[in-house]
Order: C-alpha cells, then structure tokens, then sequence
C-alpha cells in the first residue's frame, strides 16, 4: 500500500461493520476485537490490491481514499466478496459490512479532509444493509457511461447532517461478472459444458506460465456463450489474474481496435497514473 495520501478531488470508501455492538454483547470485548481486527485485515487485503491509501479507522471500520472511482468501487465489490467467503469457511468469524462511496477533497499533508463531504461516506454506508455498497450520485457521474457496473437508482434519501438530500444508488455486485464463483443469492451453479471448460482452463494454466492464447467463443444466442466466460474470468480472478471487458457495437464505421479500447483505459486505470507510456500501439 502506498503511504503517502493523495491530495485533492478523490473516492472515499467508508466501510461499517453491521452490529458491531451486538457482536460485543454476545461473544465478548476480546473475542469481538479480534472478529472485527480480522475484519479490517481484509478489507486492508482489498484496498491494498486496488492501490487504496487507508486515512483512518474507526473502531468498527475504516475510511480509504482513491485516485480512481472506478478502483474505488471495484475494491467495494471485492471487499463484501471476500466478506462473503469468509464466512462460509469460518461462520464464527462472519460479520455484515455495508460500504458507502462518495467524492470529496483531501488535504493529504494534514491528513484531514473538507469534513462535511467525507462524512457523507459515513451516512451513506449507514443508509445500506450488511452486504450492500452506495454510492453517490457524484461517484455514478465520475464512472461513466461505459462502466460495467450496474448501479439501481434507490431515489434521494435525507442523510443526517445535511440539508438537501442525496441521490444514492446500489452496486449491483451480486450480479457483477464473478459473483457467482461465491454461489451468490440469485445465481444458480454453472452446470454441463465440462469439455469446454476444461479446455478453457488449460488455456488458463498456460495464460499462468507465460504463453498466452486467443480463444473464441461462438454459437447461436441463448447457448451459455456470455455465462461460460463470466465462469472463466470469475476463476481468473480467484487466482490473481486481472480479467478485463471491452465491448463492441454493429454499426457502420466503427473502429477495428474498437472492442479493446475500454480494456485499454481499464487496464491504464489499474495500473496507475504514469503507466499509460507503457503501452505501444
């Protein structure tokens, strides 16, 4: 992870353990600090993958800056994955955290914030339920319109220390490409097809070796072709790969680089500012 704060217009990501209280009440002070620094553990994991800059914690969470918006949000989803995961293996140490986003200017050599926009993080994570990411209508403006993600409008709520009220919406990260390698509430498990999928995951394990491969997946529409490559890019990214999307339109003109130039900027955006030279072509 990065040390030194950015400065200026970023993401925050506030993340708040649900029923931290209750937690304590019922299996103790040092069993639950334990529960909730494990917690922290990984959603440090998370935003350290995703090039967060931790600003501060707060008992029962912790507040991250981003450069990007779109790491910021990717990080949320990969936080309540892992969340998820977790506590499939080990129900003892289950917890609910809710996730709220916003934009706000940060102060990096104070290491203090413009307050009241930074506290709407706060507020926006308590408008959520356990497992749920917001985000304000400022972080859906700044993803864009070829974001991949998919946000439902939840209509303007009234947070509790401000006067007008605020558009929030709901990351759809059950949804999202990936989500069903946790067996997610709404996707059923990926059956049949076991001859592709093998072949596909040796073109994986050579992807890991070093010698890479282009695969083509076709078929009438309705046979599986989107699903089997969620599948794949879902396993992709249990083993650290980076699994990108670019999409690609009929019509009259369009470029032949067209489909990769979203991957393009996706790519540039993970890696950082400054690495863009590193591409040719």
């Amino acid at each position: 992870m990065t040390q030194e704060l950015p400065e200026g217009t970023v993401t925050i990501l506030f993340t708040d353990v649900v029923g931290s209280t209750e937690l304590t009440t019922r299996i103790g002070d040092e069993a639950a600090r334990e529960v909730l620094g494990g917690c922290d553990d990984l959603v440090r994991q998370q935003f350290e993958r995703h090039r967060g800059h931790e600003v501060k914690g707060t008992g029962d969470g912790l507040m991250v800056a981003f450069t990007s918006a779109r790491r910021a949000v990717a990080c949320a989803i990969d936080i309540q994955r892992a969340i998820v995961e977790q506590g499939r293996r080990d129900a003892a140490r289950a917890v609910g955290v809710r996730i709220g986003l916003t934009r706000a200017k940060l102060f990096a050599k104070k290491k203090t914030s413009s307050g009241a926009t930074v506290n709407a993080a706060a507020r926006i994570a308590a408008e959520g339920d356990a497992g749920e990411v917001l985000v304000s209508e400022g972080v859906k403006i700044v993803l864009g319109a070829g974001t991949t993600v998919e946000l439902e409008d939840r209509g303007e709520t009234q947070l509790k220390g401000f006067n007008e009220p605020w558009r929030l919406y709901s990351v759809r990260w059950r949804e999202a490409v990936g989500a069903g390698a946790l067996g997610a509430p709404g996707r059923t498990p990926y059956v049949g097809r076991d001859e592709e999928r093998a072949e596909l995951r040796r073109r994986l394990n050579e992807t890991l070796a070093g010698r890479g491969s282009l695969v083509m997946i076709g078929g009438e529409p309705g046979v599986g072709k989107t699903r089997i490559a969620e599948e794949l890019m879902a396993e992709a990214g249990d083993r650290g790969m980076l699994a990108l999307i670019g999409h690609c339109y009929e019509q009259e003109g369009s470029p032949s680089v067209y489909p990769v130039r979203g991957d393009a900027r996706s790519c540039d955006e993970n890696r950082g500012p400054g690495r863009a030279a590193d591409r040719s072509g």
